[in-house]
């Protein structure tokens, strides 16, 4: 294939992954009676009960529609969505946090059927990927982390949940995506867990490869959603990572003040320190990011005005 023609498919995904969000028109113009209450309408369903309009005798297709819609295999394709998740996920996050709802599937419910499917890979070919590896040989401390790689799917979303403030911080005057709320920090996290379960099966030829693969891609999202450069993506991330890793240091402290070892003593003396220590590093470290970005976004705003001015 000549450079040329690369050049025109890479311009061609381009298009593809900032064109946005698809629709398939499917509404029915034919005026017709629903099955369930006799409402007269035109559409798919009816406006008063909110049954389908297309309801007759159950045959095969009201089996394989039932199984469909079960895996999500219906309009609001399961593999469509991975698929997006993987070639362009952060235009795809926005566009189900901006309101696009129905051109994505569930994405809680994604998180839950990826992460079943991971424990039927390790269950037939008898490979292990955890979502927490470390290990405190103090039992209470290490149930929690059992369960949390028992329950992949609530386990790496209750992990990923510690990026949301520092993502919601760092990220609060984003250039594509300002002022993004909590919740919609959470459903981005949903997204990047079950990223992150679609990218832990590498992990079973790799772990080093599967952790700088998934680094890429958390970056590639957080570029895409958000509209930074690659360095500001970057620096950003890098704040966001750091500060997430700190929030859960003081957990690893506590779980050795806890424990019966020799380390308990010293963490009993040290961990007040430690743990103060971190959370001033976090909130400096979150504080500083918050500042420059702020001045950023309020740079950019007044440049913009003063080129609308200058055009009018």
């Amino acid at each position: 294939m000549k450079k040329q023609q690369l050049i025109e498919c890479y311009h061609r995904f381009r298009r593809w992954q900032q064109e946005g969000p698809q629709y398939v028109n499917r509404h029915q113009d034919s005026v017709q009676h629903c099955h369930n209450c006799g409402t007269e309408f035109a559409d798919n369903f009816c406006p008063r009960c909110g049954q389908r309009a297309e309801v007759g005798r159950v045959g095969w297709k009201s089996v394989r529609e039932s199984i469909a819609i079960l895996w999500g295999l219906d309009s609001r394709s399961l593999i469509s969505t991975l698929v997006q998740l993987l070639l362009r996920p952060g235009y795809l996050v926005r566009d189900y946090i901006s309101g696009h709802r129905q051109v994505s599937f569930p994405p809680v419910k994604m998180l839950a059927i990826v992460s079943i499917l991971a424990v039927v890979v390790e269950s037939v070919f008898h490979v292990h990927n955890e979502v927490v590896g470390v290990h405190f040989d103090i039992p209470e401390v290490d149930k929690i982390i059992q369960w949390f790689n028992d329950h992949k799917s609530w386990g790496t979303l209750l992990v990923q949940s510690f990026f949301i403030l520092p993502t919601w911080i760092v990220f609060r005057f984003a250039p594509r995506y300002p002022r993004h709320t909590l919740p919609e920090g959470f459903f981005l996290q949903v997204f990047l867990s079950t990223q992150g379960l679609l990218l832990g099966f590498i992990n079973y030829l790799h772990r080093g490869v599967a952790t700088v693969i998934s680094i890429v891609f958390l970056i590639i999202t957080y570029r895409q959603l958000f509209g930074y450069s690659w360095w500001g993506t970057l620096w950003r991330y890098l704040v966001t990572a750091f500060s997430s890793l700190m929030m859960i240091l003081p957990f690893y402290v506590i779980a050795f003040m806890l424990g019966d070892d020799d380390r308990k003593d010293a963490a009993i003396i040290a961990g007040p320190w430690v743990i103060a220590f971190v959370i001033l590093l976090i909130a400096v470290m979150l504080g500083v990011a918050y500042l420059i970005s702020r001045h950023q976004y309020k740079k950019n705003e007044k440049r913009i005005s003063m080129e609308i001015e200058h055009i009018s």
